[in-house]
């Protein structure tokens, strides 16, 4: 992710904070410096961090597990929204996806308890009293805070935890995709009673803000699932174009803007005789053009770390090798280049798949047997 650095690898996995955490950590120091005055500001600063070593550790429940169960992860990603786990795949099995799920909360249940625990139950809260600036008081709001993150996040609405692991008890019942669309259903109910909560009766933009998160994220999950099914259908070599332009590592920018002007092609593959160079996308050639000129070689601008898939990969897991690669992938067969397939593909070929179904019609051609 863009603007994001790694600050360590644990088991594997890049942890890794967004740039616009600061703002997050600067927003939460004012807010105790409302409360504290002017000592507030370095304690909230320090609270701040502190909570999001706690949503880290969140993090890292949800991912430990999942690779516990054979499921990669990437990286986690620290936002000023939270955290973001990575995963290259999806579990295989219900009953996984649920302990994915609870894991992350499950953890913040246990550091609250953990400094309960240290605290001797001495918790202002419980007395309805601000906690003191001390130590001791820290810890008292980390408690309060892991509870919350506890608790919200196991609200039963997509994306958040409950709402994976209210999929994961339903898809035990149904399947995936009808899982999916109640959990996502009932994620975007609930998101709009939280909005009209937020307004009308707290009055805080910010929690509407929230509220609106939740209800186009469970969207996306909708969305997401159900192409994830169409694609699923699919394999790589199926998709690509025959007739695909390809190009020369010598053919000058001016001739290859004339082609992407002339070509829908989103991305183009870049051949020297047979041999594969790399990939050249048309908002690369659109960006590069104006800067380099028109005599310029496409040599200077073609991506040659590409990623590289079988014809025979189903779509679903091409596009996870997309997100994997944020970029356009070569398919490839025994006897060369086939092609380059890019999200806007994946998503015209999802869109058509779910109108054809919508007709009885499942897929346009048999399937090839995977290759041995």
């Amino acid at each position: 992710m863009k603007w994001s650095y790694r600050l360590l690898r644990v088991s594997g996995i890049d942890i890794r904070v967004h740039a616009t955490m600061l703002i997050m950590v600067a927003l939460v120091a004012f807010d105790f410096r409302n409360l504290y005055g002017a000592a507030g500001l370095g304690f909230g600063a320090l609270f701040a961090c502190a909570l999001f070593v706690c949503i880290t550790l969140h993090e890292l429940g949800h991912s430990l597990v999942a690779q516990r169960f054979g499921v990669e992860v990437k990286e986690i990603v620290l936002l000023p929204i939270g955290g973001v786990a990575m995963l290259r795949s999806e579990p295989s099995k219900a009953w996984q996806e649920l302990l994915i799920a609870v894991a992350g909360p499950f953890v913040n249940v246990v550091i609250a308890f953990a400094l309960a625990l240290a605290l001797r139950g001495e918790i202002s809260f419980l007395d309805k009293a601000v906690p003191s600036l001390s130590l001791h008081g820290f810890a008292e709001w980390l408690v309060l805070s892991n509870m919350i993150l506890a608790v919200f996040n196991m609200i039963p609405a997509l994306p958040m935890d409950g709402g994976r692991a209210l999929r994961a008890v339903l898809t035990m019942l149904f399947d995936k995709p009808r899982a999916t669309r109640i959990a996502a259903g009932l994620g975007q109910v609930l998101a709009v009673g939280f909005i009209v909560w937020a307004l009308f009766e707290v009055q805080s933009p910010i929690l509407a803000l929230i509220g609106a998160f939740v209800f186009f994220a469970a969207g996306q999950e909708r969305n997401f699932q159900q192409a994830a099914t169409v694609l699923r259908e699919l394999r790589a070599g199926e998709v690509c174009n025959p007739d695909a332009a390809a190009l020369s590592p010598s053919d000058p920018l001016g001739v290859v803007l004339d082609q992407v002007l002339r070509s829908p092609q989103p991305a183009f593959v870049v051949l020297h005789g047979h041999e594969l160079v790399g990939i050249v996308s048309r908002q690369d050639v659109l960006h590069a053009a104006p800067v380099l000129g028109p005599s310029a070689l496409i040599s200077k601008i073609v991506r040659r770390d590409f990623v590289a898939v079988k014809a025979d990969l189903p779509l679903d897991q091409v596009r996870a090798r997309m997100m994997e690669a944020r970029g356009p992938v070569v398919v490839m067969s025994p006897e060369g280049v086939l092609g380059v397939l890019t999200y806007e593909d994946l998503q015209r070929v999802a869109g058509a798949m779910q109108e054809l179904s919508k007709r009885g019609l499942t897929r346009p051609v048999p399937a090839p047997a995977p290759e041995a």
